[in-house]
């Protein structure tokens, strides 16, 4: 793989005598780039742990899609003040590299993006830094709006079709004894009443668009007091309650407030904004679980998961009761 990751580089740059250190796998293979001039990239391989069943996460690998996320990084970077992974065309003037891999018998798609500098939180966040977190997503949010979307862009949806399609992947846990049949019942009764309400709210150009879809505590990072977001790789097409709702999943109830505080700031949030948050958290939970599934290095950590969000998300949803914003 090693020769394979020098040719990919070969078509972006000069990759004589470069540093490549291997970062991690997971729905891609990312590599740290850096040049005897100091520069640093990351690169990315679109190659990563395959899904459990069916061809559910093959969409991501598109190139097409591929190239319509980092369209849309490269024009964050260019619109807006906001520090985010911006995309290194080739050298033919395009983002998206393929090249065929040996190993794996097929064609793999990269990326090359600037390395962001910052760090990630190493305690809990506090209530200044998830106040600038919401500011953050509502700045991604406004953007979105007020974009044109280019000719030919693709991304997926994060829709109730999805949410099901999701519900259905995350049974491979009930299937191999991972989780109970009751807990697993639990979830697909939950999720079949998120999707009931995604299907009844009119999708407009204030509540729907491109959102982050990710953007929890390994995904955005801290330069002094500045909050820069990383790893749009799952951006997609949703509600922006929705993009919401996945992130105060990684944030302590106490908290959660500073959070719309910080989003106020920027936008402004429909009336009913907190009932329609905490569906799309359960949705977005079952979403991230579906992911988590693909992955047996993850089942046991989600062995014991499933069944404390059950009872203090699930059960409490199900019966109309609030649960996310209780201290």
């Amino acid at each position: 793989m090693n020769a394979e990751i020098a040719e990919a580089l070969l078509v972006y740059c000069d990759a004589t005598d470069v540093q490549i250190k291997f970062l991690g796998q997971s729905q891609n293979t990312t590599f740290l780039v850096e040049t005897p001039t100091g520069d640093r990239f990351l690169l990315r391989l679109h190659r990563g742990m395959e899904a459990v069943s069916g061809d559910a996460q093959d969409v991501w690998k598109e190139p097409s899609v591929i190239e319509s996320e980092l369209v849309w990084l490269n024009a964050i970077a260019r619109d807006t003040n906001l520090i985010v992974p911006q995309p290194v065309q080739n050298r033919l003037g395009e983002w998206v590299t393929s090249f065929n891999s040996a190993e794996f018998g097929s064609s793999i798609s990269c990326s090359l993006l600037r390395w962001i500098e910052g760090e990630h939180l190493d305690t809990e966040p506090t209530s200044q830094q998830v106040s600038k977190l919401g500011e953050l997503m509502a700045q991604l949010h406004q953007h979105s709006i007020s974009w044109s979307l280019p000719s030919g862009f693709s991304r997926p949806k994060h829709d109730a079709e999805q949410l099901k399609s999701a519900t259905s992947q995350f049974g491979v846990l009930e299937t191999n004894g991972t989780i109970s049949t009751d807990d697993y019942r639990m979830f697909q009764k939950a999720s079949a009443q998120v999707q009931e309400l995604m299907l009844s709210i009119q999708p407009t150009r204030d509540n729907w668009g491109l959102i982050h879809a990710d953007l929890h505590q390994g995904n955005y990072l801290f330069c002094g007091e500045e909050v820069r977001p990383i790893d749009f790789s799952r951006c997609g097409f949703g509600f922006y309650l929705y993009d919401i709702g996945l992130s105060l999943g990684y944030i302590d109830a106490p908290l959660r407030s500073n959070f719309f505080e910080g989003y106020a700031k920027v936008r402004a949030l429909p009336a009913d904004y907190q009932n329609i948050v905490e569906a799309f958290f359960v949705g977005s939970t079952v979403e991230n679980f579906a992911f988590l599934s693909a992955n047996p290095q993850e089942h046991e950590g989600l062995s014991r998961a499933v069944p404390y969000v059950v009872k203090n998300h699930l059960i409490p949803y199900l019966n109309g009761k609030e649960f996310l914003f209780q201290n």
